[in-house]
């Protein structure tokens, strides 16, 4: 009976210490838990205005950029009775500018070429598709001028907002008062405010996306959302000026 006991004993022993080792590493556990959780860092909130201030300096400070401006309607003045719907092209600092675009002059479709260089600009015949000399007016490339294209656009954004944030971009939102668009699309009416949608990339702080919603010039009808696509910052891009038609 004794040794029956002391076997009972022993065994209530050993089961109780599996018990305490049990608890002791479960203990263990919750601690190191709240350790790990204790020591993560809080995400830091994206100020946005700071973040737009940042990305128009990125922008700035580009070489180069491939682009594409798209009109859920009508399109965009860009000369007298000549408006662009739909264009794709390429921006090389400080001053050279490729366009191909489509659009419309006065009531006929059209579909045209642009170089700009300086102060020269050419442009395709619509009919024949032969490069001439063009006004320099036609150029569209004070769109992407450093004191009055998109770093301005950026800094004057009125009351942004981070809609969203990952790991690859964090898109703002804001209101932009009309009068800063005059230098990037000409003919902007001088009271009013658009909505502007801006997609920044995380890592290069470069502007990716712009959609800007509301009517900017006189011709324009209400409801105009204008979506303004970037990307190939800094490739090689050679802009050369057209050669002249042969004969």
């Amino acid at each position: 009976m004794d040794t029956l006991g002391g076997a009972r004993r022993r065994g209530g022993l050993a089961f109780a210490a599996l018990i305490a080792l049990a608890a002791a590493l479960a203990l263990s556990a919750i601690l190191a838990a709240c350790e790990t959780a204790a020591t993560e860092p809080t995400p830091t909130p994206v100020n946005p205005a700071a973040l737009l201030a940042e990305s128009g300096d990125a922008m700035n400070a580009l070489q180069s950029f491939r682009f594409r401006l798209a009109h859920n309607k009508d399109g965009t003045p860009l000369a007298d009775g000549l408006a662009v719907s739909d264009a794709e092209g390429a921006v090389v600092s400080p001053d050279r500018i490729s366009l191909e675009f489509s659009g419309t002059f006065g009531s006929f479709g059209v579909r045209s070429s642009i170089i700009s260089i300086g102060a020269d600009s050419y442009m395709t015949n619509p009919l024949s598709g032969a490069w001439e000399s063009a006004a320099s007016g036609v150029s569209p490339l004070a769109f992407f001028d450093p004191q009055s294209g998109i770093g301005a656009m950026m800094r004057s954004v009125e009351n942004p907002t981070v809609v969203s944030a990952s790991e690859d971009a964090i898109v703002v939102e804001g209101d932009l008062a009309v009068s800063v668009l005059a230098p990037i699309l000409g003919g902007a009416a001088t009271d009013g405010d658009v909505r502007v949608e801006l997609t920044v990339a995380t890592d290069s702080l470069h502007l990716e996306k712009a959609v800007i919603t509301g009517r900017v010039t006189a011709a324009e009808s209400d409801g105009l959302i204008r979506t303004i696509t970037l990307w190939d910052f800094n490739a090689p891009i050679p802009i050369d000026a057209p050669e002249p038609p042969s004969g």
